[in-house]
Formats: structure tokens, C-alpha cells, sequence
């Protein structure tokens, strides 16, 4: 049955149509970020982006923390979902979705709240800080409505549906550039605008998926706000699966922030070099990054079916693909990035930063592949249910690996090529490690179902 697609039928078509999706909505989400940039800088000028910029990485902590609960929310309805479970998978959609919004208000009047404490502690600039306590404001006053959204999307994907997430952020992503135009563009509402119009297009999304999981066939028993209910034994096992990959969610950022400080000590052209590199390897992530919740979700329905054999073949025919299409555009990133590069820069700095840009992605373009396996078998070992043995080591192998890396190698070399070796080397032990943790993993699995 079309319904039961992760858990019948071809398993490379099903991942294939299951991936796509989730690809396509991390570009979009991509263009209209980069559309909203250019809003705002154009009606409001440097003050306006500085305001923004100068905040923008407060939001991800909040957010990317409930996202991760949401990836725990996932792991369990997807479970349920797969074993057919009707009971268990109403109790913990309703869980999950009344646990989203509680906490969705709970960030919402605490970043109102402290928000100016928030900006001295970003150290924002004086000229800048009255549009940033606006934004903020505005912003944090409706990141209910985005975490609300994360997790009803989640609930969705569980069911293996990532298609309708995909339609409402094109709708999403329509009403947030067109209330831009309008807020900013034509009533000059400055950075407050810009907030007021994301908080717009998330309210809309929140709308639309409710609508969407309503109308589901896979909930017999509809879900409103009269039947909504906590049950502790499904928010005891969210918070249990989802707990971890919410704390990996929020350290992630922090490594990489130290990393990029050490990039920062290396001059002007090596940092822009290596900006232009990061919007070159940009569908690297996007691929690899999108198999590994494509896994947690296959996983996770054809353990909850029984299917233990499928389990094994669906992971290795997800990473196989992974590797072929980050694989694909790595050769073309090799041989191509001094072709491509030109395109985001001056025509006058291309003599000094070209040069750097191709050794740059000459030397990560062969080791790329290490990352969509790590990515991808990380997905696979929280399908299983192995959401802390991922998260400790991921912040092992990668997190930890860079930050000691960069206080204990990079004194010894003081290059740009020094950082790109760590970075190269964080993704091989990563790859390596999980390889190995996953086959551990799933053999014990088939171990306990042997006896």
C-alpha cells in the first residue's frame, strides 16, 4: 500500500521519494532566507542587516533544542505507526503537540521577557541595539508558532509523509518574501517589519499542517484542542529519545563557532575564501543532513512492523545513495570550483581568492563521502532507538575532535590548511566510528531477536 511505502515495496524508491522532500525544502528555506537578506538591506541599509545578524544565532538554541524533541516525537509516533499501534500512536501525537505548544510558550514570553539581558550578552553594538530589541521581541514573541510547526511537521514525516511539510513551506516561504515587500518595502516598518513577517509565515504554516494532520488518514480519532491530553509514559520516552539530539542540536553550533574563530585569525582572504567554499559545499549538507532523519523515520516504522531484515538493507541502500549524490557533486566541486567560484565575488578579488578557493575544495572534496556516512548512520542508530550513543558520538568525533584539534594542533602550524585537515579528519573518524557503532548495533538487535 502506498500508505505502508517505508515499510513495503522497492526500499531505494521509497527513500528516494521520502529524501527528495526534505531536500527541496532546505533549499527553498535557503532562497527565501537569502530573499528576506536582500529586503531588508535594501530598505533598510547596513544598520538594518546588523541588527539582525547581530542576534540571528539567539533563536537557533530555543529552536534548535526543540527540535530535537521533535526528532524524539518522531522516533516514537514512527514507531507506533509502523507496528500499527492505534492507541499509542493517538496518545503520543497528542503528547507531542500539546507538549510543543506548552514549551513553544514558555520560550515565547521568556525571550520577550529577556530579551535586552540576551542582547548584552551578544555584546550588540549601541547603534544598532534599539532595531535588534525590536526583532527580538517580535520574534521570539511568535517562535511559538515555528517550534508548533517543527513538531506537527515531524508528526507528519513520521508517517512518512514528507511532501505536504515541503507544500507548506512554499507556501510558507511566499507569505513570509510577499508581508517583507509589503511591511518593509512599502510601510518602511524597518527590522520590526521583517520579524512581524516571519511570525506571519509561521502562523500560516502552523495553520496549514494542523489542517493537513485533521484531515490525515492515518489518525482515525481527529485531533483537536478539547481531546488534547499528556500522557507521562509518551512525554517520559519524547523527552528520553528526543533529550539528546536537542543537547547535540545546541552544541553543534558552539564547536563550530570556536572553529570559526580561529578561521577569523587568519586574514581577510582566507576568510572569504572560506565563505565561498561553504556556499559551494552548500548541497553537501543539504544531502547528507537530510538522509539522516529520512533513516530515524525507515528505521523506526520497519522496527515498529517487525521488520528486522529490512531494517539493515533500508540503511545501507540510504547511505549507499547518500554517498553516490555527495560523491557526484564532490567530483564536480573538485574540478569545477574555480569555474563557480567567480560567481560570488568581485571580478577584481577573483586573482586572490580563487586560488585558495580550489585548494581549499581540492583538498575536502575526496572526504566529503565520510560525512554523508556518518550523517546517514547516525539517522539509522536513532531509528533504533540509540538517540544517546548518537548524540555522544557525534559531540565526540566531530564536536570535541575540531575544539582540541584547534587548541592543540593549530598552535603547531598556524595555517588555514591545518583547519581544513581538521575538519577533513573530524569527518573521517566520524564516518569510521559510526560504521563501526552501527554494524555493533544492529547485530546486537538481531541478536535479541534471535533468542
Amino acid at each position: 500500500m502506498k500508505k505502508d511505502s517505508l515499510i513495503s515495496g522497492n526500499i531505494g524508491k521509497a527513500l528516494l521519494l521520502f529524501v527528495l522532500p526534505l531536500i527541496a525544502g532546505s533549499l527553498i528555506q535557503q532562497l527565501y532566507t537569502t530573499v528576506d537578506a536582500v529586503i531588508v538591506g535594501q530598505f533598510t541599509g547596513k544598520i538594518g542587516l546588523a541588527a539582525i545578524d547581530s542576534v540571528h544565532t539567539l533563536f537557533k538554541f530555543p529552536l534548535n533544542f526543540m527540535n530535537g524533541l521533535a526528532t524524539g516525537a518522531t522516533i516514537m509516533i514512527s514507531r507506533y505507526f509502523g507496528a500499527k499501534d492505534k492507541e499509542g500512536l493517538h496518545c503520543a501525537v497528542r503528547t507531542a503537540l500539546l507538549l510543543a505548544g506548552i514549551l513553544g510558550i514558555v520560550c515565547a514570553v521568556a525571550g520577550v521577557i529577556f530579551s535586552p539581558w540576551l542582547l548584552d550578552i551578544m555584546s550588540v553594538p549601541e547603534e544598532v541595539r534599539a532595531g535588534s530589541l525590536i526583532y527580538c521581541r517580535i520574534y521570539f514573541g511568535g517562535i511559538w508558532a515555528m517550534i508548533l510547526y517543527n513538531m506537527m511537521a515531524g508528526v507528519l514525516r513520521a508517517f512518512g509523509d514528507s511532501k505536504k511539510p515541503l507544500y507548506v513551506l512554499v507556501v510558507c516561504s511566499v507569505v513570509n518574501i510577499v508581508a517583507d515587500l509589503i511591511l518593509v518595502g512599502l510601510l518602511h516598518t524597518g527590522v520590526g517589519g521583517a520579524a512581524a513577517a516571519t511570525v506571519l509565515s509561521q502562523i500560516v504554516s502552523v495553520v496549514l499542517t494542523a489542517y493537513f494532520l485533521v484531515k490525515s488518514d492515518f489518525l482515525e480519532e481527529k485531533i483537536g484542542i478539547r481531546t488534547m491530553r499528556i500522557c507521562k509514559e509518551h512525554m517520559g520516552m519524547m523527552i528520553n529519545k528526543g533529550f539528546p539530539l536537542a543537547l547535540q542540536s545546541m552544541l553543534f553550533p558552539i564547536a563550530n563557532s570556536i572553529v570559526q574563530a580561529s578561521i577569523n585569525t587568519m586574514g581577510t582572504d582566507s576568510i572569504a575564501a572560506w565563505g565561498i567554499c561553504d556556499k559551494l559545499d552548500l548541497l553537501i549538507w543539504l544531502i547528507a543532513d537530510s538522509m539522516g532523519p529520512v533513516l530515524t523515520t525507515y528505521t523506526a516504522q520497519n522496527l515498529g512492523a517487525g521488520k528486522a531484515k529490512r531494517v539493515k538493507k533500508g540503511a545501507l541502500i540510504g547511505t549507499g545513495l547518500s554517498v553516490i549524490a555527495v560523491g557526484i557533486i564532490s567530483i564536480v566541486l573538485y574540478f569545477g570550483s574555480g569555474l563557480i567560484g567567480p560567481l560570488f565575488i568581485d571580478q577584481k578579488d577573483v586573482p586572490t581568492l580563487i586560488p585558495l578557493v580550489i585548494r581549499y575544495m581540492q583538498m575536502m572534496a575526496p572526504f566529503f563521502v565520510f560525512y554523508a556516512v556518518a550523517a546517514a548512520l547516525s539517522g539509522a542508530c536513532s531509528g533504533l532507538g540509540e538517540t544517546l550513543v548518537s548524540m555522544v558520538t557525534t559531540l565526540l568525533t566531530i564536536c570535541l575532535f575540531r575544539v582540541v584539534c584547534i587548541l592543540v594542533v593549530l598552535p603547531s602550524f598556524e595555517t588555514m590548511e591545518c583547519i581544513v585537515w581538521i575538519y577533513i579528519g573530524s569527518w573521517i573518524v566520524s564516518g569510521v566510528t559510526f560504521t563501526i557503532l552501527y554494524l555493533a548495533k544492529v547485530e546486537k538487535f538481531y541478536h535479541k531477536k534471535s533468542k
